[in-house]
This record gives structure tokens, C-alpha cells and sequence, in this order.
């Protein structure tokens, strides 16, 4: 089930891309947008005008997603590139800090973070997902995603035709992990939104059925690790739910360096 929900490394108020696994929506860092620190100004005569903030707004801006394993330079062999990444990941934690304490304090009384929430939260969410999906309960599927995640779920259960799905989650391999949190303000007085990235590693398996048979290829159990996006969004002071956003990918070194080029 790997990539299943797998959706742009594109940045805040920016658009999407293409596909993976079982076909959604899908974003690659290098080949992501040009870059926008602020909103694109039809956002804030959409809000304005429909009175809520849309539930899909991308990934924020700056992200960062610290690599891991074979992906992460080596200290011995690339120093200075390792380097890079931990410079970047100490950066982003301190952003991200002062990103959320923006956030807390937008309204009156102040919010809470509860950040060890977050995690449990997430994998929750992800559970659930999952199970609707193969289900195909576009019901809670509408109430726990976001819309574009949303609506690729209910386009892809729509083009089934009779064939029935069974999504199984073997176990949790290692606990979850916040990777990610940060918070934006939006550009109307009492409204923002908050994304945590949760690294989740699991067992599932897929298993598609054609008039009672099982399709060749499917059913096996894999070791998956997906970082999911849930975000939620705060309108004229007040918190919503979380939802799932999506899910995203590791920060790369190619990344990193594109960005010191834009900065110069």
C-alpha cells in the first residue's frame, strides 16, 4: 500500500503533479514549482468571498524531511554534505518552533499544541484511511481527508467495477515518529493552518479480488514507510479536526542545493 496516498512535495499554495502504486496525485522535489513564500493573492478572495479556507493548500513552504539510511550522506565519505543536511535540519527545527508559537498565539484564549498527540493522531488517521479506501467508505474518506486526496480516493473506487479490495494492516514495525511541525498564518485575520509529518513504518498488505478471485500480484505483505501529512486548519479563531493530507518523501541533497541557488 506503499505511495497509495502519495501526494507533491510541492510547496505551500502551489500545484500538483503525478503517479505511483495504486495512482495518486504525485510530487517530486526536484521537479516542484517555483517557489512562492506568500499565498497567490486568489486565495485570499476565495476566503474571503466562500468564507473558509480550502482544505488543500499544499505542503508549507521549507518542509524539511531529514533522510535516513542510504539516503543520508555519509559522514566519513561526503562530510560536507552531511553537514548541509544537519545544518538544515537544526534550521528547520527552529523555524518551525517560532512557526508555532505564531500559531498559538493567533487567537484568544491561546491554543494548545499538544504535540504528543500529534503521532497517535496520525496513526489513527492513517488506519482509518486505509480501512475506508478498501471499503470504499467515500463517507469517511470525505471527512478525514483533504479534498484533492479525497477526491483522487473517490475517483479511484468509482473505476473499480465490481473488484473488491482488502487493505491488511500486519503491525506497526517501530514507533511513529514526528519528522515535521510547523504552522502558517493565512492572509485573513484569525485563520492559519498547521502540518505535522509523521514518519509511520508498517506491514500491509493489498489483496484485489475478480469474481472471487485473487489478481495475480496482489496480496503480499510489504514493509512500507510512509511519512504522512495531517494538517488542520484554524478559521476565525478557532481549531478544526485533523485531516490527512497526504504523504511526502525525504528531503534530498539535490533539494538543499537548489535552494542555496534560488537564495543566491
Amino acid at each position: 500500500m506503499t505511495l497509495l496516498l502519495r501526494r507533491p512535495l510541492c510547496r505551500a499554495f502551489q500545484t500538483p503533479s503525478t503517479p505511483c502504486l495504486l495512482q495518486t496525485r504525485h510530487y517530486r522535489a526536484a521537479s516542484a514549482p517555483e517557489r512562492r513564500t506568500q499565498p497567490q493573492p486568489s486565495l485570499k478572495v476565495a476566503m474571503k468571498e466562500h468564507a473558509q479556507i480550502p482544505t488543500d493548500l499544499g505542503l508549507l513552504t521549507d518542509t524539511f524531511i531529514m533522510p535516513t539510511g542510504a539516503n543520508k550522506p555519509s559522514i566519513f565519505f561526503t562530510p560536507r554534505d552531511r553537514f548541509k543536511m544537519e545544518w538544515r535540519r537544526i534550521k528547520a527545527r527552529v523555524v518551525d518552533f517560532g512557526s508555532l508559537l505564531a500559531f498559538k498565539w493567533i487567537p484568544k484564549p491561546r491554543l494548545k499544541l499538544r504535540g504528543r498527540q500529534l503521532a497517535p493522531t496520525a496513526v489513527a488517521l492513517h488506519r482509518q484511511m486505509y480501512t475506508a479506501f478498501a471499503e470504499g467508505d467515500t463517507d469517511t474518506l470525505r471527512t478525514i481527508c483533504a479534498d484533492g486526496l479525497y477526491e483522487s480516493f473517490r475517483a479511484r473506487i468509482a473505476a473499480r467495477r465490481g473488484e473488491k479490495v482488502q487493505w491488511t494492516l500486519h503491525k506497526y514495525i517501530r514507533s511513529p515518529r514526528v519528522v515535521s511541525d510547523r504552522a502558517a498564518r493565512l492572509p485573513i485575520d484569525g485563520a492559519g493552518l498547521r502540518q505535522a509529518v509523521v514518519r509511520i513504518r508498517s506491514r500491509q498488505s493489498l489483496t484485489r479480488m475478480r469474481e472471487g478471485q485473487v489478481v495475480a500480484g496482489t496480496g503480499q505483505e510489504r514493509d512500507v514507510k510512509e511519512y504522512v501529512v495531517i494538517q488542520k486548519r484554524l478559521w476565525k479563531g478557532k481549531e478544526e479536526g485533523w485531516l490527512v493530507w497526504g504523504t511526502t518523501e525525504e528531503s534530498t541533497l539535490e533539494q538543499l542545493k537548489a535552494e542555496e541557488g534560488q537564495v543566491r
